[in-house]
């Protein structure tokens, strides 16, 4: 996990399953359902629908027992090597309203083996907050890479 020098935040894993097999984990609902999110979150539902303006869509319950609602549109879709998409939030957890943009590409290393690599940008929100939100990408990302590579088992 890295930031980047634009103010982005970058996070690579290596799993030890196929590039298509990964690629669906993002990209068939009832997979995705299965680990997105931080720890402690549970998705409630799950939509996707992974073609260039086509809509994700993903409620939680976190922890904390709070409801969260990610809804993203994808603006480029690769199988199985790229997603592109951008989300708007209204404002949670303390933050103003922020819009993010997600590059997730899928890199073959061999038959088994592929590199996750995940880059988060905030494309829009209050600059005094910029360096909480991606602070608070850093650790969600980090968790939720954790629960994809259990999912994936």
């Amino acid at each position: 996990m890295t930031a980047g020098e634009r103010g982005d935040v970058r996070m690579t894993r290596v799993f030890n399953f196929p590039r298509e097999s990964v690629f669906r984990m993002w990209t068939d609902p009832k997979k995705l359902a299965k680990w997105w999110g931080p720890a402690g979150c549970v998705t409630l539902l799950a939509e996707v629908d992974p073609r260039p303006g086509g809509m994700m869509r993903v409620d939680q319950r976190n922890a904390d027992g709070s409801f969260y609602s990610s809804n993203c549109t994808f603006e480029k879709v690769v199988p199985p090597e790229l997603l592109v998409y951008r989300s708007a939030s209204p404002g949670t957890a303390g933050f103003s309203p922020w819009e993010a943009m997600y590059t997730i590409t899928f890199k073959e290393l061999g038959p088994r083996k592929t590199r996750v690599t995940a880059i988060t940008k905030v494309v829009a929100g209050p600059q005094r907050e910029r360096e909480s939100l991606m602070e608070a990408y850093r650790k969600g990302w980090g968790q939720s890479l954790d629960k994809l590579q259990g999912a994936l088992r």
